[in-house]
């Protein structure tokens, strides 16, 4: 009974929400004054992501009129003009507000996670690509740096992905146009066994930058980052807390097993640093590779004989003498299609008949011993 009460009150609340927004977007023909908003879309551009919130940077601790009524749920909402905007894109402080409470801090970061790759186009003003027309030029750009620790991994390793944040002339920056924010994505980490996923770690200890970071793990319902990617973004609050070299995030790199040797190259895209003044800075950008492969030992000699290679419908493997081993076929991706144990024995065959036609890896691991050998199925 009272969860049946609290289902048909929540409707109730739900709809009320509803009713009130729509008599909002209906009264918004008739004044020259009235806008929408949607909570998370800080830079209403159409989709709540990393990116908001540097505008969240540029503008914290500025106050103006509440929104009434005030919910983060991704709809429309009205939004009273606040008297001022962002120096460069031109967008309503009241967007920025996310939260809706009359002062932009902290907590409207919450509506960015919540509503995080959420799309609308209904927003009046219209959404539109948040380009930043205004450049902030020095010599010496700033850099952004990401490094693997250690930059070759085995199966089981944790590896830390360190973004650095470079500033080779802290003096170029006036005190009235300090960097501000960054945002950024990592591509490239979808082609590595990972186990479990990519694990976020922003530098906060120094207590003076904002964080958003997303990772596919992270997706909720609505969010649709993809496999192997992260997101992020670092902003001071309405200070300039980028005008020196930090370090901004570690990223926890567990790999899973791969007999193939591999090199991963990871490198940032999408690079957006801003400063107090909204505008943007020139930024050069350097990533880095990745060396991920088996413990195999680089000089052992063959244990064991397979044929016939090419195969159409078995692998024959032959031994030295009678031992337990295990035989593991993989694909060039690393992906693994076939696997089977045996007790002590001299000779095994592994069924390859209904696979796809092409290269193959097979793997003969015993407790001491790994070998790979290349063979094409036909």
């Amino acid at each position: 009974m009272h969860k049946l009460l609290f289902t048909f009150t929540h409707l109730n609340i739900t709809k009320m929400k509803h009713a009130i927004l729509l008599c909002f977007l209906l009264s918004c023909s008739a004044s020259l004054f009235a806008q929408v908003m949607f909570p998370g879309d800080l830079n209403n551009d159409g989709t709540a992501n990393h990116i908001d919130l540097l505008p969240l940077g540029v503008a914290y601790n500025r106050a103006g009129p509440p929104r009434e009524p005030a919910f983060l749920e991704w709809m429309p909402q009205p939004n009273i003009p606040w008297p001022d905007a962002l120096p460069v894109s031109g967008v309503n402080l009241g967007f920025v507000d996310a939260d809706g409470n009359g002062l932009i801090d902290t907590f409207d970061i919450e509506a960015i996670a919540l509503n995080y790759d959420s799309l609308q186009s209904l927003s009046i003003p219209e959404p539109r690509p948040y380009i930043l027309p205004d450049t902030f030029f020095v010599e010496t750009p700033p850099e952004l740096r990401l490094r693997f620790e250690p930059q070759t991994a085995s199966p089981g390793d944790t590896v830390r992905l360190i973004v650095e944040y470079i500033v080779p002339d802290p003096a170029a920056f006036p005190p009235t146009a300090l960097p501000l924010g960054i945002a950024f994505s990592i591509g490239g980490l979808d082609t590595l066994p990972i186990r479990p996923a990519i694990q976020v770690f922003p530098d906060t200890l120094p207590g003076d930058l904002m964080f958003v970071a997303a990772t596919e793990t992270q997706a909720q319902f609505w969010r649709s980052v993809a496999p192997g990617r992260v997101e992020f973004a670092a902003a001071g609050r309405g200070m300039g807390a980028l005008a020196n070299s930090r370090k901004l995030a570690e990223m926890w790199i567990i790999t899973e097993d791969m007999i193939i040797l591999r090199e991963v190259p990871v490198a940032p895209d999408s690079v957006l640093l801003i400063n107090t003044r909204e505008q943007v800075i020139a930024l050069n950008f350097i990533g880095d590779t990745l060396t991920v492969g088996d413990r195999t030992p680089p000089e052992q000699s063959a244990f064991a004989e397979v044929f016939p290679n090419p195969s159409r419908e078995i692998l024959q493997v032959r031994m030295e003498q009678p031992i337990g081993f295990q035989l593991a076929l993989f694909t060039p991706a690393g992906q693994m299609v076939r696997k089977e144990r045996f007790g002590p024995a001299r000779e095994a065959v592994l069924v390859t008949a209904a696979l796809p036609r092409g290269l193959y890896f097979l793997e003969i691991r015993t407790e001491e011993w790994v070998q790979v050998e290349r063979v094409l199925i036909e």
